[in-house]
């Protein structure tokens, strides 16, 4: 009588996510979305994240700083995350409170979404709301009949609550091998201001080492 081997063992769910964090992490660093960058503080949970959307040209939100706080579940991928600004925003598609609010972060979530792409969702909706989601009528009506009172008092809000500079935390130009001790621990090794073209290029010099 033959003896049927055991199964693999399989990776706990928790493993997986923090296995695909971690990458999702570093790629932030090296190669971050368009306008998007690592928030100026340490990652010291790998579930919970912040980071810097520079206000997109051409938007009523350019020259703004809009840090982002990332709460990541612990069944992620399988559930969405949720992305919340902390400063006030004046737009359609983010709540009073900073949550952003979009299909994506809800039935329309899917494992193959990652952060920078959502990041990227979020980014493209700062320059062309969703008015058929709003989450602050009156911001999406005045954008629907009033479109320059609505980008006036949009550039005054950013000027009023997201003008001030903020500086990313970075993985040093050390090389690569400070990069990966950095993912892998979930802590970020120096500080560095800059905006998001320069970031960009910074991710390229440490890509190159």
């Amino acid at each position: 009588m033959s003896v049927r081997a055991p199964p693999p063992p399989t990776m706990p769910e928790s493993d997986w996510a923090i296995r695909r964090i971690r990458k999702e992490l570093k790629l932030l660093w090296l190669d971050p979305p368009a306008f998007c960058r690592p928030g100026p503080a340490p990652v010291t949970d790998l579930f919970h994240w912040e980071v810097v959307i520079d206000g997109p040209d051409g938007s009523p939100y350019a020259g703004g700083t809009f840090p982002v706080d990332v709460a990541i579940p612990k069944k992620y991928p399988m559930k969405p995350i949720k992305l919340t600004f902390k400063t006030k925003v004046y737009h359609p598609n983010i709540g009073p409170e900073g949550r952003m609010a979009l299909d994506i972060f809800g039935e329309w979530w899917s494992p193959a979404i990652t952060i920078s792409t959502a990041l990227l969702s979020v980014v493209s909706v700062l320059y062309d709301p969703l008015l058929d989601l709003p989450v602050r009528r009156d911001a999406a009506l005045q954008y629907r009949d009033q479109r320059g009172l609505f980008e006036q008092k949009a550039r005054r809000w950013t000027r009023r609550y997201a003008s001030a500079p903020v500086a990313s935390f970075c993985a040093a130009a050390a090389g690569k091998e400070v990069l990966e001790e950095a993912a892998t621990s979930g802590a970020v090794a120096c500080r560095r201001s800059c905006g998001a073209g320069k970031w960009r290029f910074f991710g390229a010099r440490l890509l190159a080492i």
